[in-house]
């Protein structure tokens, strides 16, 4: 029977050994201690085919030992003890090779112990898994550990022309490598399975003109499939479960796909996988998800049911979930806080009022006694000592920064107050202030009032009319303190000229803001310039350009920030004690912006207006707490228009967004308007309402009244954002007013003028 390639090329001499230079190279330690004859017990890790086996024969040959090899697959205690009896018995150095060593029990590696340290064999232990985890503490401190690296490609590619060396001498052929790369692939760095795939290729191949030419083509004929590198049974088992473990924990869906793929198409059983994400969706997602421990234990029974291929479905479904959940180390972190807890303080006696009490007599001895039922109380809470003697406020669970743990971390302060010391953390509840902030939610009264806050170049844009406008606006029914705005608004022509067809406006506004219990308050006062121009033979287009700047005035007040500890159970009380102690914030910065607009009036029934302007432009800077930041430029957008649908009736679609940074807001709808005119340009009366959503956040209504030249609105905003389910379907009312002085008679320009009743 003729011996495997691998074996007949086996190296004899320490110069012909392959690989693991940091061992055998010239003065390593390893290669050292054979020179010197100065063997002791020792353990090799590495992955499979890298010459664990071939060195240990090469160690025996150089110093003379006597070798005995065991497989611990199919060896027991009964062989170590006659490889033992055999070594007592002679003069040499007995050498005890046992390859997969990690695969003995513990009885069986006891039974070791007291040969190697007697120096009865020198043990040389093989495996693919790490000895600290397989191996036993008394034989592993016995025993040096080496660690054979993976072949590098010069390894293997050496390995490979020795073998085509001595194929071509068996053959009697030249042997042409045109290709390596599939080899080197289907190896997977094991020289192994390197040497066996070169011996089959070269004797399956039929010579031409003398030639066995090696293509990638007939590798792969030959050899049927790319083998995956990977081994379910050995150290790359474990790096690639390491890999696809670590992907999810760092959140990306991409690589912990890609190493499921691995192990899936290596065969990998489907189930370990599954079991794998159910502890990854406790240990490293905990309660910022609880739902992933759900959809990870029904991924393990989907795929038990329904089996492969389909149960690759389920399972990428959860890894990507997974993968994807906010991520918490929280409660792994609380229950090894316990396991250290418990071994430093020992077995702590349980407080009596916690004790159960079932006899008369454990009653008497004060079992039970001063124990209090939480249901009785307000809110199923009453504050009382469960910990033992010696435990008292230490706190074992500390719930991280994610929405859902600092919903729990509210709720544990609320309760507990300062006892274990779940302190909200403020700078949480000053970003979302600040996301808050961002936005600018622009409702149609709010526009018709002060069209200059959202846009400087509609300052003075309706020529011959001064607007003034008041707004205000009311957040009712909100969980903490209302939040309120209230904006004042003037604009008009400072310069006409109608030959030109042209108009310089100014406008200024003044807007507030009051949010929440925490005091934060807004004021900004602006100033606004517009140059405005008709354009087209009949003036039916007109086009604006603005600027604007102002004062900001905001204010914080973060000894009112007792949110935190008002907000219990879904309820808030306000004549709850707030424990913040941090100094007031207040700072003042200015503010710039510009816009445009374009207006389009194919006939007096119809209107078309298109308007865009950028805000923060000089990027100011905002500074609360300890943290600062430049306020993103906020660019906005609004198209609105009137369409006539009969002599006295008029449809009128809007639509408004906003951008800064990462936050975007769209609102759009229409209203509807019935009037009656006074004459062919002005309206003696109208009225009318709409119906506008702003996406994902508010379904808004309004109704409006004008008189001839006041204009009175009301909307109100029912919320319908996931944001808080405590605000769900609570909304804000807007009252509006505004009045329009006529400085004079309204007379033509050119020949059509662009109409007034556009807003």
């Amino acid at each position: 029977m003729q011996k495997p390639l691998a074996e007949i090329l086996r190296p004899r001499t320490l110069e012909s050994y392959v690989g693991q230079e940091h061992l055998m190279g010239p003065g390593a330690v390893l290669r050292n201690a054979i020179e010197n004859n100065n063997i002791q017990s020792m353990i090799f890790w590495g992955p499979p085919g890298v010459g664990k086996t071939t060195l240990a024969l090469l160690i025996a040959e150089l110093t003379g030992s006597e070798f005995h090899m065991l497989s611990a697959i199919s060896s027991g205690v009964k062989d170590i003890r006659e490889v033992i009896d055999k070594a007592k018995k002679s003069d040499k150095r007995s050498l005890l090779f046992i390859d997969e060593i990690h695969r003995f029990s513990k009885s069986q590696q006891d039974s070791l112990l007291g040969a190697v340290e007697q120096g009865i064999v020198t043990l040389i232990g093989a495996t693919t898994e790490n000895p600290s985890f397989e191996v036993i503490s008394p034989l592993l401190s016995r025993c040096q550990v080496y660690v054979l690296k993976p072949l590098s490609r010069a390894n293997l590619e050496t390995i490979l022309q020795t073998a085509v060396d001595y194929l071509e001498k068996q053959l009697t052929c030249k042997i042409k490598l045109e290709d390596t790369e599939a080899l080197l692939r289907i190896s997977g760095g094991d020289a192994r399975k390197l040497l066996n795939a070169i011996e089959l290729v070269c004797w399956m191949t039929k010579p031409v003109d003398g030639v066995i030419t090696v293509t990638r083509d007939n590798v792969l004929h030959v050899i049927q499939q790319n083998l995956a590198m990977y081994d379910k049974n050995g150290e790359q088992h474990y790096d690639i479960i390491s890999a696809f473990i670590k992907s999810m924990r760092g959140s990306d869906p991409n690589a912990a796909v890609y190493w499921m793929a691995r192990m899936l198409v290596a065969g990998e059983d489907p189930l370990f996988i599954a079991r794998r994400m159910v502890i990854l969706a406790s240990e490293d997602i905990g309660n910022a998800n609880p739902n992933a421990l759900l959809l990870a234990n029904n991924c393990f029974q989907a795929v038990n049911v329904i089996g492969m291929p389909e149960g690759r479905i389920p399972l990428a479904q959860t890894a990507i979930y997974l993968a994807c959940s906010p991520k918490s180390n929280a409660v792994i972190q609380a229950i090894d806080n316990a396991y250290a807890a418990v071994k430093q303080t020992g077995d702590l006696a349980v407080p009596l009022h916690i004790r159960n009490a079932p006899t008369k007599l454990m009653k008497e001895l004060g079992y039970s006694k001063d124990y209090k039922y939480a249901h009785n109380y307000e809110h199923n809470f009453v504050n009382q000592e469960f910990m033992p003697e010696g435990l008292h406020d230490v706190k074992l669970y500390d719930p991280q920064d994610n929405p859902r743990e600092n919903e729990l971390r509210r709720h544990l302060r609320n309760l507990w107050k300062d006892k274990y010391k779940y302190i909200i953390l403020l700078l949480i509840a000053l970003s979302s202030f600040f996301q808050l902030g961002r936005a600018q939610n622009h409702h149609y009264s709010q526009f018709y009032t002060a069209p200059v806050s959202m846009n400087p170049a509609l300052a003075g844009a309706y020529d011959g009319i001064i607007r003034i406008g008041a707004n205000q606006r009311t957040q009712w029914l909100s969980v903490t303190e209302p939040y309120l705005t209230f904006g004042l608004g003037a604009d008009g022509a400072l310069y006409k000229n109608n030959r030109r067809q042209e108009l310089i406006g100014i406008g200024g506004a003044v807007n507030t803001l009051k949010a929440g219990d925490v005091g934060y308050t807004s004021i900004q006062a602006l100033a606004a310039l517009s140059y405005v121009k008709y354009v087209g033979r009949q003036n039916r287009h007109k086009i604006g350009l603005g600027i604007y700047g102002g004062m900001f005035h905001n204010f914080f007040n973060p000894e009112a920030a007792n949110w935190d500890e008002q907000f219990q159970h879904n309820f808030h009380d306000p004549y709850l004690p707030s424990g913040e102690t941090i100094l007031t914030n207040r700072q003042y910065y200015f503010d710039m912006g510009a816009g445009a607009f374009w207006s389009f009036t194919p006939d007096r029934f119809n209107t078309f207006q298109l308007g865009f302007s950028a805000a923060h432009l000089n990027r100011p800077k905002e500074t609360f707490g300890t943290t600062s930041q430049r306020l993103p430029i906020r660019y906005t957008a609004h198209f609105i228009s009137r369409i006539g649908l009969m002599e006295n009736l008029a449809l009128e679609p809007m639509a408004f967004a906003s951008w800064q940074k990462s936050f975007s807001e769209y609102t759009f709808g229409t209203n509807i308007e019935y009037f009656q005119r006074k004459n062919h340009f002005l309206t003696l009366f109208s009225f009318g309402g709409g119906l506008f959503y702003r996406w994902n956040d508010a379904v808004i209504a309004n109704l409006f009244f004008d008189w001839q030249s006041l204009r009175i609105g009301v909307s109100y905003d029912v919320n319908v954002s996931p944001f808080h389910v405590a605000t769900h379907l609570r909304g804000a009312l807007e009252l509006s007013i505004t009045y329009i002085f006529r400085r004079q008679n309204v007379t033509r320009t050119g020949n059509l003028p662009c109409p007034y009743d556009l807003l």
